[in-house]
């Protein structure tokens, strides 16, 4: 099923539309329209859980997939070569469940990652790219002045 009608999308993506194998992963590579992000060689797309709205470096959605290998060298793997697509890092936690938080270049997108560990080996990645709705980072919060009582 192929979503239309979205403001905005030069085309939409979607996991139904695309032709998978009976574990419902894709077989290999992202949809063809995405680009501008760090993959790993041998992931596979879960395609039930993707959905990637636009194409090129302009696309938003989530990118499912599963990889053979530690959520640990995911995460260096993810931290390292993001930075080789034009994202700068804002907010990293390694832990049992990893997330990492980027900045595109141009400040208008952010991805967000959220590696955990396969139950036998592996790793599962989630990578959602979404608008940034405006940063504040690095400002600091206006002070009120003292309350007049009543």
């Amino acid at each position: 099923m192929a979503l239309t009608g979205l403001a905005g999308c030069s085309s939409v993506w979607n996991s139904s539309a695309s032709q998978t194998t009976d574990t419902g992963k894709m077989g290999s590579g992202p949809p063809t329209q995405i680009a501008g992000v760090a993959l790993p060689e041998g992931y596979s797309l879960d395609a039930n859980r993707t959905i990637v709205l636009g194409e090129g470096d302009r696309w938003i959605g989530r990118l499912s997939y599963s990889v053979n290998s530690s959520s640990d060298a995911m995460f260096d793997f993810v931290r390292r070569e993001m930075a080789n697509y034009g994202w700068t890092e804002v907010a990293v936690v390694r832990a049992e469940t990893s997330q990492l938080t980027f900045l595109s270049s141009a400040g208008d997108r952010v991805a967000s990652v959220l590696i955990t560990r396969s139950t036998l080996y592996g790793s599962k990645v989630d990578m959602t790219v979404a608008p940034s709705t405006g940063s504040t980072v690095g400002t600091q919060p206006r002070q009120a002045g003292p309350r007049q009582a009543r």
